[in-house]
């Protein structure tokens, strides 16, 4: 019986440990037109770390679905997001679904 448990453990611990992908939801100041939300989606899908990009233009912000194991620190994406012209007012990150991401907009 204690083999069997202990054996268990050991295949369970890799689950446990599996990364989970990360989401990130950045509010901007300045994002006004269709344009501005597909120059930032246009940006972000560039990037080897982001799986999914949407940009919601009433709410102001820009939700990312991170890869797993990748990582886009807050001081690059404030970098990102204000080089292309926008202000970023506040950064929030939470762990994403496993395999989610983002509808693609309708072209």
């Amino acid at each position: 019986m204690k083999t069997m448990f202990i054996a268990l453990l050991l295949v369970a611990a890799p689950l446990a440990a599996a990364p989970t992908p990360e989401a990130v939801t950045v509010k901007v100041n300045g994002l006004v037109c269709d344009f501005c939300a597909r120059s930032i989606e246009a940006m972000m899908k560039k990037r080897p770390d982001v799986s999914g990009v949407h940009v919601d233009l009433d709410k102001g912000e820009v939700h990312l679905a991170l890869k797993a194991n990748a990582t886009l620190d807050d001081p690059t994406l404030k970098k990102l997001i204000t080089d292309s012209g926008y202000a970023v007012t506040g950064i929030e990150r939470r762990a994403s679904p496993a395999g989610r991401e983002f509808q693609a907009r309708p072209q």
